[in-house]
C-alpha cells in the first residue's frame, strides 16, 4: 500500500504539462466552467493555473472523461457557492432585516463573518420530548404502521406548532432522535384531540420505540426567532430577519447565503488533481417529505462527488461551510486520495467512500487514501455524520488525520451487518487523533466503528478520547455486527462514556498492546456470547476509576457458552498477559458489577500471566501515558510506541497548529452530558390518548396475538370524572402461554429510590382478575407493594393473607398508594364508587424492595374478559 501511494505521489511531483491555462478573475478565462472547457481542447496533460481570488460557483462544475489528465492548481484561491447578502437595516424590534434580490432564492443556512448562524429553533437549547405513540383512527387514512408516521407531544408544544401560519408550516423542520440516527420531518397534519403530529412521508425508524423519552426539536418558523444569533427567512416576502449577538453591527458584517448544493461532480474521469483550492459555502435544502437517515448520514450527498473515476486527488485543499458531506467517492473509484486538506464546518461528514448497497465487484472502491487531513466540526445539518466512512471498500486507508467535534462516530468501516458474504477487506486506520465525539447527542457510536466482516482490517496507533453518548454506546473502539479478522493494536483510548473497547459480536478479532483508560461505565464490553472465538485480548494496559467495573454486563456476557458443538472452543474469549490497575490499587471484589472475582475469572483459564500493578505512567491525571523506567508493563510483553505520532504529520508545524485549534473544548464537561429526561410523572385521563394506543409514557406489552390486547378505548370510563369518555382496556383471552398475560409493563425512566405516589381508577368485568405491583431493577416478584383483585376480593399480599375488602365486578373504585423504597411498608386508600373510603396506613412489603424502576398491571383471567384503568397518576414525591 505504501509503495503504491509513494509511486502516485512521485509521478504527480515529476509531472510535466503539455499546456497551461490561466484562470483569473480579470482574464479572458474567468470562470471555472470556461477553464474546464479550454482544457478539453488542450494537449494533455494540462494544467489550469488558478490565480488568487474568489470564483463564484453558480452551478455545479461537472467533469467527465474529456476532463481527464488535468491538474487544477490554486494560490490563495476560493471557489464559492455562496453569495453575499447586503442592505441590512435595523428594525424597531431590535432585529436586523435584509431584502433578497430574488424571492426564488431558497436556503436554510446562513454564515455571518464566517460563523454558521442558528436557524430559528425551539427550544433554543436542548430538546422537547415525545409523550406517546398515536393509534389507528387519529388520522383517518392512517390505519397501520402509525408509529412510523405520527406521534403525540405535550399541549404547550402542540399549541406552538398549531399557531404557525400555514404559509410557514411546510418549511418547518422537526428533528427527532432515534438512538444512532435522526429523522428530519416535515409536518403533514395536526390532530387537536390527541395533540398529535403526522409527518410527511415515512420515518426510517418507529417513533417512541427506540428511545425512551424520545427527543425532538423544531426549527425554521418566525415565532422561534427569539435568541441572539438566530435568523429566519420569510420566503413569502423574500426578507431575512436576524437577531444580532451583543455588539454585532450588520452593516459591517459579511453575510453569506448558499446558492448551489455541490461544488464539483466528477464521473468517468481519470488523473484529475486539485491543489491548494478552497471550496466554501454550499447549500442544502431538506426534501419536502423530510430526510430520514438509517445510519451515519448515508442518506446525504457530498458537496464534492466522484463516481466511476480513478486517480482523483485533492491536496492542500479546503472544504468548508457546507450543507452536505465534504467529499464523497461514490462507487467505481480507485487509486485516489485526499491529503493535507482542511475539512471543517460541515453540514455532513468529512470523506465518504462507497455507497450503502453493495456494488458489483467491478465497481468496488479500492486504494483510496485520506492522509494528513483535518476534519473538524461536522454534522451541523446531518447529526449522524462521521469523519470518514468506508462502505464495501478494499485496500483503503485513513492515516494521520485529526477528526473531532462530530455528533456521532469518528471513522466507520465495513457495512455488512453480520457474517455473510462481503466485499469489504483490508481497511487501514492508522495514527489518527479522534476525539470529542458524540456530545451526548446520539448513541451507539465509536471513535472507530467496524460494521461486519472485513478481513485484514487494521486499527493501529490511533489516539481516541472524549466520546460521549446520550443513552448508551460511547465507545472508543467498537466492533459491531459480525466484525471479523480485525487487528487493533497500539491504540491509546481514554475518557470514553462507555468501555474503551466493545465487541457486539464478531469472530477472531485481536486486541493487543493497547492502553485503555477511564471508561466511565466499564473498560471492556462484550455483548453477544457465541460459540466461536470472539476475540483475543492480550498485552494491554487497562487503568480505571474503581467506581466503574472492569467488565461491562453480567455473567451471561462473559461465561462459557452453554452448548458448544464439536469444533467450537471451550472458551470464546482469550485473555492473557494484560496489566490491570484500578487507581485505588485494590483488586476489585468483582470484575463486573456483580459477578466474577479475580480468582473465579482465572479459574476459567483467562488472564494467564496477567498482573494487577501500577503501570507507572508519567502523569495519569494530566493524561500523559508515557511509561516511566522499570514499568511492570515489560513483564506482560507490552511494547511502547511513539504516542505523538497520532494526528497530522509533524513535518509541517503550521499544519499541526491549525489542527490544535480544534483540540480545546472548554464546555465539554458541561455540554457533553445526556440531556436530562423530563421527570417521570404521569397524569393520564386518556381523553387525549389515541384509541388503540397505550397512552402511558414508558409503557409496553408483549403480544401473543391470541385475542389479548391493551389499548385505549371509548367503551367505558371512570365515573369519578364525569363527562370522560376513554380509559385503558386490558383485554384477557383464553389459551395464553402464561395465565398472568397480558402484562402492562411501565418503566419510569427517572425512578429508582425514594417515595412514590400512585393513583388509578379501576373496574373489572367478571373473571377479569388482575394485580398491580411495584418492582425493582431485578424484577423480583413480591418484594414491593402488591395489590390484587380476584373474584371480588381485594388483597395486599401475594399469598392472599392480607385481605382488605370485597368489591364486586363491574364497580369502579379509586386506588391511592404511597410507598418509600427500603422502608418495608406502604399505605393504601380505597374509595368506592358510592364514596365509601377504606384506609390501610401500614401495609407491609419486603425491605429488599429498594427500587421503583418497574411497575406492572397483570391480567390473571383465563377467559375473554377485561379490566379497565383510568385517571392514572404516577409521581415521585420530593424529599
Amino acid at each position: 500500500m505504501l509503495s503504491r501511494i509513494l509511486a502516485l505521489s512521485l509521478s504527480a511531483a515529476s509531472l510535466s504539462f503539455a499546456a497551461d491555462i490561466l484562470l483569473s478573475p480579470t482574464g479572458p478565462i474567468s470562470t471555472p466552467q470556461a477553464a474546464r472547457d479550454a482544457a478539453r481542447t488542450a494537449p494533455k496533460p494540462a494544467r489550469i493555473i488558478v490565480a488568487p481570488g474568489t470564483y463564484a460557483i453558480t452551478e455545479t462544475l461537472t467533469l467527465g472523461p474529456d476532463d481527464s489528465q488535468v491538474t487544477w492548481t490554486g494560490d490563495n484561491t476560493t471557489f464559492t457557492a455562496g453569495k453575499p447578502i447586503t442592505g441590512w437595516k435595523k428594525t424597531d424590534t431590535g432585529l436586523w432585516k435584509a431584502t433578497l434580490p430574488d424571492k426564488a432564492w431558497k436556503f436554510e443556512q446562513l454564515w455571518i463573518n464566517g460563523r454558521r448562524a442558528t436557524l430559528a429553533r425551539s427550544p433554543n437549547k436542548g430538546y422537547y420530548h415525545i409523550t406517546e405513540a398515536v393509534g389507528a383512527g387519529v388520522f383517518p387514512d392512517l390505519k397501520e404502521n402509525m408509529n412510523f408516521h405520527a406521534f403525540s407531544i405535550t399541549k404547550e408544544q402542540y399549541d406552538v406548532l398549531k399557531s404557525i401560519p400555514p404559509t410557514e408550516r411546510d418549511n418547518v423542520l422537526l428533528t427527532v432522535t432515534h438512538a444512532w440516527a435522526v429523522g428530519q420531518c416535515r409536518i403533514k397534519d395536526l390532530n387537536d384531540e390527541v395533540l398529535a403530529i403526522r409527518i410527511k412521508g415515512r420515518s426510517r425508524y418507529p417513533f417512541v420505540e427506540y428511545e425512551p423519552d424520545q427527543r425532538w426539536w423544531v426549527e425554521n418558523f418566525r415565532a422561534a426567532l427569539d435568541a441572539p444569533g438566530e435568523w429566519f427567512l420569510d420566503k413569502t416576502k423574500g426578507e431575512i430577519l436576524y437577531m444580532p449577538l451583543p455588539g454585532e453591527d450588520m452593516t459591517k458584517a459579511e453575510v453569506i447565503a448558499p446558492v448551489v448544493d455541490k461544488f464539483l461532480s466528477i464521473k468517468g474521469a481519470h488523473d484529475v488533481r486539485f491543489e491548494s483550492i478552497a471550496f466554501q459555502y454550499s447549500n442544502h435544502l431538506y426534501p419536502a417529505d423530510g430526510l430520514h437517515d438509517g445510519q451515519a448520514a448515508t442518506t446525504s450527498d457530498g458537496s464534492i462527488e466522484i463516481e466511476d473515476s480513478s486517480a482523483i486527488h485533492f491536496t492542500h485543499c479546503e472544504v468548508a461551510h457546507t450543507g452536505l458531506h465534504a467529499i464523497w467517492f461514490k462507487n467505481g473509484c480507485s487509486d485516489s486520495s485526499v491529503t493535507h486538506s482542511h475539512l471543517h464546518d460541515l453540514g455532513g461528514g468529512g470523506v465518504y467512500v462507497g455507497e450503502t448497497a453493495r456494488p458489483a465487484d467491478e465497481r468496488v472502491n479500492h486504494h483510496i487514501t485520506i492522509d494528513d487531513t483535518i476534519i473538524h466540526h461536522g454534522g451541523r445539518l446531518h447529526p449522524s455524520a462521521c469523519g470518514v466512512v468506508f462502505t464495501h471498500t478494499q485496500f483503503c486507508t485513513v492515516r494521520h488525520c485529526d477528526i473531532a467535534d462530530l455528533y456521532y462516530t469518528g471513522i466507520s468501516a465495513g457495512w455488512n451487518w453480520g457474517y455473510g458474504d462481503t466485499a469489504s477487506r483490508e481497511t487501514l486506520v492508522e495514527n489518527n487523533h479522534i476525539h470529542h465525539l458524540g456530545w451526548a447527542y446520539l448513541s451507539d457510536m465509536g471513535g472507530y466503528y467496524g460494521l461486519g466482516t472485513s478481513p485484514g482490517t487494521i486499527i493501529r496507533g490511533n489516539h481516541v478520547h472524549h466520546v460521549a453518548s446520550h443513552r448508551y454506546g460511547g465507545w472508543g473502539l467498537y466492533n459491531d455486527e459480525g466484525s471479523a479478522d480485525t487487528l487493533m493494536e497500539n491504540n491509546l483510548v481514554h475518557d470514553t462514556w462507555n468501555a474503551g473497547f466493545h465487541q457486539h459480536y464478531g469472530y477472531f478479532n485481536t486486541v493487543r498492546n493497547n492502553i485503555f483508560a477511564f471508561g466511565h461505565t466499564a473498560q471492556i464490553q462484550a455483548s453477544r456470547n457465541e460459540a466461536r472465538l470472539r476475540f483475543r485480548y492480550t498485552n494491554n494496559i487497562v487503568v480505571w476509576d474503581p467506581a466503574s467495573p472492569l467488565l461491562d454486563g453480567g455473567e451471561w456476557n462473559w461465561k462459557f457458552f452453554d452448548k458448544p458443538e464439536r469444533g467450537d472452543p471451550k472458551d470464546s474469549l482469550v485473555f492473557r498477559k494484560n496489566l490491570y490497575w484500578p487507581t485505588d490499587g485494590k483488586i476489585p471484589a468483582t470484575l463486573t458489577k456483580t459477578t466474577f472475582t479475580w480468582d473465579e475469572w482465572r479459574k476459567l483459564g483467562r488472564d494467564k500471566d496477567s498482573l494487577f500493578a501500577d503501570p507507572l505512567f508519567e502523569d495519569l491525571a494530566a493524561r500523559d501515558f508515557r511509561l516511566k523506567p522499570n514499568s511492570p508493563a515489560e513483564k506482560i510483553g507490552f511494547k511502547p510506541w511513539d504516542l505523538t505520532l497520532a494526528g497530522v504529520r509533524k513535518t509541517d508545524p503550521t499544519w499541526r497548529t491549525l489542527a490544535a485549534q480544534g483540540h480545546d473544548y472548554p464546555t465539554w464537561d458541561t455540554d457533553a452530558k445526556p440531556w436530562p429526561a423530563p421527570e417521570y410523572q404521569i397524569n393520564q385521563d386518556f381523553e387525549h390518548a389515541g384509541l388503540g394506543t397505550l397512552g402511558i409514557r414508558g409503557a409496553k406489552y408483549t403480544h401473543e396475538n391470541k385475542g389479548e390486547s391493551i389499548a385505549v378505548t371509548d367503551e367505558t370510563s371512570s365515573p369519578f370524572t364525569p363527562g370522560s369518555k376513554r380509559s385503558l382496556k386490558v383485554q384477557d383471552a383464553p389459551d395464553l402461554k402464561h395465565s398472568y398475560d397480558p402484562i402492562l409493563d411501565i418503566y419510569p425512566t427517572t425512578w429508582d429510590t425514594g417515595t412514590f405516589h400512585i393513583e388509578f381508577d379501576v373496574m373489572a368485568q367478571p373473571g377479569a382478575d388482575w394485580f398491580f405491583e411495584i418492582r425493582g431493577k431485578s424484577g423480583d416478584f413480591g418484594n414491593g407493594p402488591y395489590l390484587r383483585w380476584q373474584k371480588g376480593q381485594l388483597t395486599a399480599s401475594t399469598d392472599s393473607k392480607v385481605q382488605l375488602t370485597t368489591i364486586p365486578a363491574g364497580e369502579w373504585f379509586h386506588v391511592s398508594l404511597t410507598a418509600t423504597t427500603a422502608s418495608g411498608k406502604w399505605s393504601l386508600d380505597i374509595t368506592r364508587q358510592d364514596g365509601t373510603k377504606h384506609s390501610y396506613p401500614d401495609l407491609k412489603c419486603k425491605p429488599a424492595w429498594t427500587s421503583a424502576s418497574y411497575l406492572l398491571f397483570s391480567a390473571l383471567g383465563t377467559t375473554k374478559t377485561a379490566f379497565f384503568i383510568d385517571n392514572l397518576k404516577l409521581e415521585q414525591i420530593a424529599q
